[in-house]
């Protein structure tokens, strides 16, 4: 068998098989880019680094939270509780003098707004969640 010139897309198995082939053959075919590689990845690297980051963000807002209801349940559990607490009731923390105590009774109900702190309620898992604080009930 004889060597083909380059320029002639043949092959043992298909013979000529130029319009067989997805790419153009000749210097007179068609054109056709490749795909932009680096660009491809840059986009594809931005939004993995969007996802991290979004992801990152929120087990950092998951953290404050965590550690915010951590430092509120041992305030309230260290201040002074005179009875027992039933979970899913809303109990009400006061200042006495530099003392916190836990109270049933709500401040508009015996005019000891100054020296309310906040409004908890305790959990199924005995954390206290805060309610309100004093800034909100006072207005």
């Amino acid at each position: 068998m004889e060597k083909k010139p380059d320029l002639v897309v043949w092959s043992e198995k298909n013979g000529y098989d130029a319009k067989l082939k997805e790419y153009p053959t000749s210097a007179g075919g068609q054109g056709f880019d490749l795909p932009n590689v680096p660009l491809f990845r840059s986009l594809a690297s931005k939004k993995m680094m969007d996802v991290f980051n979004r992801e990152q963000q929120e087990i950092r807002e998951r953290i404050e939270k965590m550690y915010d209801e951590y430092n509120t349940s041992i305030m309230v559990w260290e201040s002074k509780i005179s009875f027992e607490p039933i979970v899913g009731k809303s109990y009400f923390l006061y200042n006495f003098a530099g003392e916190l105590t836990l109270s049933l009774i709500a401040p508009n109900e015996w005019g000891r707004g100054n020296d309310f702190v906040g409004e908890y309620i305790l959990n199924s898992d005995n954390k206290w969640i805060t309610k309100n604080l004093a800034k909100n009930v006072h207005g």
